[in-house]
């Protein structure tokens, strides 16, 4: 019988942990989260809105700087900029919604690196998540708590990483290769036959039910980090009806590694305390030991 692995629980657990945690903090020492959205996308907005409301809940402040569509590239640095002086740690909100940035790559490495809580720049996509001082990306993040937080043992193991993107896939694979596992990286047009040998399928290509139940072994598990909205329903990558009951563990879709996603940036937030000021480290010890 398979299990969910539920990420709203685990969420709300950790939102707990942050809250006591925080608690010991005098006012003057509260983060600030800060973001910065170029453009008006409705499903930015609708990103945005959901982390300043978390990072609210748990009584941290935000700051939202949002520039206009297709603003120049001079406006993004000089936002960049005051976002550094201003808050704990920031995020770009991609895609940035400019024909005038033609190096999206160059713009995140402008984020100082003790700042950069969505970890894209190319220091944190190409560290020793465990020699330096590092940020996963939050999804990535939030998938590697999740499987800690339900006891699942992420080394010694055989794990299929399908999806190569800087936000999940090629991260995620650099830290499961650090833990010594054998990691294969994978494409949406891997053959099937070498996903099936993976204890850990996790799928991240944006295209539907590209993983089915021929493709896996008997007890593995799943984690599905897709989102299709189809008809006012949302799936996953997963063929999850067919995958179910062949796995040990699967996330649902929703309701799986999409709440984990905010609340790890939020952890990645108080991190980043930690790196600018040891004395964090103490009072988060054991938010510590979740991330």
């Amino acid at each position: 019988m398979y299990k969910l692995l539920d990420g709203k629980e685990c969420a709300s657990k950790i939102k707990n942990a942050i809250k006591n945690d925080i608690s010991k903090l005098a006012k003057d020492e509260m983060p600030i989260l800060g973001i910065l959205q170029i453009g008006n996308l409705d499903e930015s907005n609708i990103y945005v809105n959901s982390k300043i409301k978390v990072a609210k809940e748990l009584g941290i402040s935000s700051k939202l700087i949002k520039l206009e569509e297709n603003c120049s590239e001079a406006k993004v640095i000089e936002a960049i900029e005051k976002l550094s002086n201003e808050t704990t740690g920031f995020i770009i909100q991609l895609p940035m919604q400019t024909k005038k940035i033609k190096n999206v790559q160059k713009i995140l490495n402008l984020i100082p690196s003790t700042k950069d809580i969505d970890g894209l720049s190319e220091f944190h996509l190409n560290s020793n998540y465990f020699k330096n001082e590092s940020f996963l990306p939050a999804t990535a993040l939030g998938i590697v708590i999740m499987l800690k937080q339900n006891n699942i043992a992420i080394t010694n193991k055989k794990i299929a990483v399908i999806g190569q993107s800087k936000i999940v896939g090629y991260p995620l694979a650099n830290y499961f290769e650090q833990l010594n596992n054998k990691v294969a990286r994978y494409t949406i047009d891997t053959p099937k036959a070498t996903i099936i040998e993976n204890d850990i399928v996790i799928v991240a290509t944006g295209a539907r039910n590209c993983v089915t139940s021929d493709m896996i072994k008997n007890d593995a598990i799943i984690i599905d980090v897709g989102i299709h909205r189809i008809n006012g329903k949302i799936y996953g990558d997963v063929d999850f009806d067919s995958c179910k009951d062949k796995v040990s563990y699967i996330t649902p879709v929703p309701g799986g590694v999409g709440p984990m996603t905010i609340i790890s940036l939020i952890l990645n937030l108080l991190k980043s305390m930690t790196f600018q000021e040891k004395k964090y480290k103490q009072i988060f010890k054991n938010l510590i030991k979740i991330w």
